[in-house]
């Protein structure tokens, strides 16, 4: 998905989701991070006066059909990031965040689709 006003990233091993993650680490490990606060159980939002961010911890078989009940205690093959860009974010601010995530569990940070139209653009991978 495009926007001019928002980045759709995801955090995944690879397109197949057949890897996951232990969820209890994952999110012990995000709630290390101050840029991020934990809202739900599932899901990290940002912390007091930074850019939008909207990341769900989810377990689910595809890419493309997964809702925010796509969740699991035991284990996440992958995270689902909204977040601001442009003038409403500051990337510079959320990119390392992201990163740091995707570096600690060996996975890829993804673009669904990148300005230019590219899909499943890759941001960063080990």
């Amino acid at each position: 998905m495009w926007s001019d006003r928002y980045y759709y990233l995801n955090i995944y091993k690879d397109k197949s989701l057949n890897t996951h993650c232990s969820t209890e680490r994952l999110i012990y490990f995000l709630n290390d991070f101050p840029e991020l606060q934990q809202k739900e159980m599932y899901r990290f939002g940002n912390a007091d006066g930074l850019p939008f961010v909207d990341m769900w911890l989810l377990f689910t078989p595809t890419l493309s059909s997964w809702s925010n009940y796509s969740t699991d205690p035991i284990k996440t093959n992958l995270i689902s990031i909204v977040c601001a860009k442009g003038v409403y974010g500051r990337w510079e601010l959320l990119q390392p965040i992201f990163v740091k995530i995707a570096s600690y569990l060996h996975w890829s940070l993804v673009d669904e689709e990148t300005d230019g139209g590219q899909e499943d653009f890759i941001l960063w991978k080990p």
